[in-house]
């Protein structure tokens, strides 16, 4: 059986109190693959730490296959915010790693994972078969749930969390604080339905991209025109031919340390939106 090769990319600062977990994750994983002839090598970049994150990084990919990118440039610390200049930065660095990737390794996959996100190995496995049993899926994320409840619909299902990365078809960016976060009544259909949705953008904080599905003479990164990074690198997908699919059956989570409770104003423009949606269809 041929050895297939899933490049890992992830992006670190000042990890270093979660950073043995995700590794962890990282290590459960490629134990998993490896019964499965599949390989992984780890690209990771990391910039600015304060802590030991860049030593711990370096440590364990001596153990493993992969490298490390460690920059000192004075970068500003948002968090996790909504901010442009914010994802200008993370679309460069993910397309440094990424850059590396394409010039010294012939890969299968490209696993993208944000670093504070937790899943099971199961959930590796079956974006890499879901991939490979659809020909038209170039990407793939799970729906990613935040322990915030449904605000938006008055429910105690958690709800969706990376809503600024996804878009459906209509070019419609997804409801926040909801645990249904798509506004098209066929979507919405089709995510109670634990359905897969095809989308203009997804990412949910980890994705997974058949490398074909990149494949093209100017290549597909991440860029920042409008918006968040993704939704550039998934036109890029699909302008190959390819869907993006974001898929209710797979999950992952995202863990606050602190409430999050949505604003008032915020949330009052998600339930209009999700009425007005309703009202059309």
């Amino acid at each position: 059986m041929d050895i297939k090769i899933l490049a890992v990319l992830a992006l670190w600062r000042d990890s270093a109190t979660h950073a043995e977990k995700t590794l962890a994750q990282f290590e459960a994983m490629e134990s998993v693959l490896r019964k499965r002839n599949i390989k992984c090598v780890f690209g990771f970049l990391e910039n600015d730490s304060k802590d030991s994150t860049a030593q711990i990084l370096v440590n364990w990919v001596r153990k493993h296959a992969g490298f490390v990118i460690s920059e000192t440039i004075g970068a500003p610390k948002w968090g996790s915010v909504a901010s442009l200049e914010r994802v200008r930065y993370q679309a460069r660095y993910r397309n440094a790693i990424l850059d590396t990737f394409n010039n010294y390794y012939d890969y299968d996959y490209l696993l993208v994972a944000d670093t504070d996100v937790k899943w099971e190995t199961t959930l590796i496995e079956e974006m890499i078969d879901r991939l490979d049993e659809n020909d038209s899926w170039g990407m793939i994320s799970p729906n990613t749930v935040q322990n915030v409840r449904d605000y938006v619909e008055d429910t105690d299902r958690l709800s969706y969390f990376d809503s600024w990365s996804l878009k459906d078809q209509d070019d419609n960016q997804c409801l926040t604080f909801a645990a249904n976060p798509f506004l098209r009544k066929e979507d919405r259909d089709a995510w109670e339905q634990c359905l897969p949705v095809s989308c203009n953008s997804a990412f949910g904080s980890i994705a997974m991209v058949k490398a074909e599905a990149m494949d093209c003479e100017d290549g597909v990164e991440w860029a920042v025109v409008d918006g968040v990074e993704h939704w550039e690198f998934c036109a890029g997908i699909r302008s190959n031919g390819y869907e993006v699919i974001a898929d209710p059956e797979l999950t992952a989570m995202i863990e606050h340390k602190k409430e999050v409770v949505p604003h008032p104003q915020v949330l009052e423009h998600q339930k209009e939106r999700l009425a007005q949606a309703v009202s059309k269809s």
